[in-house]
């Protein structure tokens, strides 16, 4: 369980910090420089704190969530640098998809990508061997909608179902199952939250679940590693 608190200045009765830890007692000796000098200002005074939400899961997609809400009066915007986390709140089916929730359309657009695919089984192939392509060329970064690019206008047509040669809203399914189809992809392409996240293959194998394994090579988009001396998460 991890606790999503607020720290409010007595002198203007605003909250200048939020935090998510397990033990929010400790917080006060493991603040960030710009909130600890905030607090040293207000001395002798000390600043309350508020619990504002017990979380079982996704304390990051939380933590985000409540720092943006009082974006305005918090002295650190370190939580700006998960960009892709913060833009989903002001998109209610794209807040449900990073909080791991089914939204309307999402079975459709599941349904949609798989008769795709199982029709046209030569454009997963032609993106497997130009992404190895690129993962022998040295590129360490690369971006789905560029394969796909190069599939609709350099290779032959392929059998329509939605209008186009391929979907828009395919390249995230195709990004997932590459990289769950050759591991040694994991990390070529930023991953952000979305309802592809539910992708389930032929076999039975899941995303999530091979997200969980393989998730020290995935990359994120807006997302960068903790180091010993972020001290927003203390799990």
């Amino acid at each position: 369980m991890h606790i999503i608190f607020g720290l409010i200045d007595p002198r203007t009765m605003r909250v200048f910090h939020v935090g998510c830890t397990r033990d929010p007692k400790t917080q006060l000796n493991a603040l960030p420089a710009l909130a600890a000098k905030r607090v040293a200002g207000m001395a002798p005074a000390t600043p309350q704190m508020v619990i504002f939400q017990d979380v079982e899961s996704h304390p990051q997609v939380e933590w985000v969530k409540w720092s943006k809400r009082f974006r305005r009066d918090i002295v650190t915007g370190d939580w700006e640098r998960y960009e892709s986390i913060a833009n989903a709140f002001t998109n209610s089916k794209r807040a449900r998809r990073v909080l791991g929730k089914e939204a309307s359309s999402d079975a459709d657009a599941h349904a949609e990508f798989h008769e795709f695919d199982q029709e046209n089984p030569e454009v997963f192939e032609e993106m497997l061997r130009i992404a190895r392509e690129f993962k022998a060329q040295g590129r360490t970064a690369a971006s789905i909608d560029e394969i796909v690019i190069k599939i609709r206008f350099q290779r032959p047509d392929t059998n329509r179902t939605d209008g186009f040669k391929i979907g828009n809203t395919h390249g995230a399914f195709y990004s997932r199952k590459l990289q769950m189809v050759d591991p040694s992809l994991c990390g070529l392409f930023a991953m952000c939250p979305s309802m592809a996240d539910d992708l389930v293959l032929e076999d039975g194998r899941t995303w999530r679940e091979f997200a969980r394994e393989h998730s020290d090579a995935l990359r994120f988009a807006g997302a960068e590693e903790n180091n010993e001396e972020d001290t927003r998460w203390t799990y």
